[in-house]
């Protein structure tokens, strides 16, 4: 019996971690957000830098600040956030499109049975 509820238990934890599910992309994005709402910027500017781009070829990549960006677009932030990256608000935009996209789906899925 444990032996099945951790094999249950890995499946489960691959398909969050690969967003193979609409129910399990809403709830990884709709986390993601969450977390990134409530963490002060100042937290994240603390946190060193792991950009492979930099320390390989000594320039910064395209995606460098879309957290901190997409963190004070949540809180409102908006010059903030494009001074991070202007990229930010493209992404947020797509998660929640993925977000509505992966809601509706469920919705008329389970709505024809």
């Amino acid at each position: 019996m444990l032996n099945g509820l951790v094999k249950r238990l890995k499946i489960f934890i691959f398909d969050i971690l690969t967003l193979s599910y609409p129910k399990y992309r809403i709830f990884t994005f709709l986390t993601i957000l969450f977390l990134l709402f409530i963490i002060p910027i100042s937290f994240l500017e603390s946190l060193p830098d792991l950009s492979i781009c930099h320390h390989v070829l000594g320039k910064y990549c395209y995606s460098v600040g879309i957290t901190r960006g997409v963190s004070s677009l949540l809180k409102g932030n908006i010059p903030q956030a494009i001074e991070y990256n202007p990229l930010s608000v493209l992404v947020l935009v797509t998660l929640i499109i993925f977000i509505f996209y992966d809601l509706i789906y469920i919705f008329l899925r389970k709505r024809g049975k």
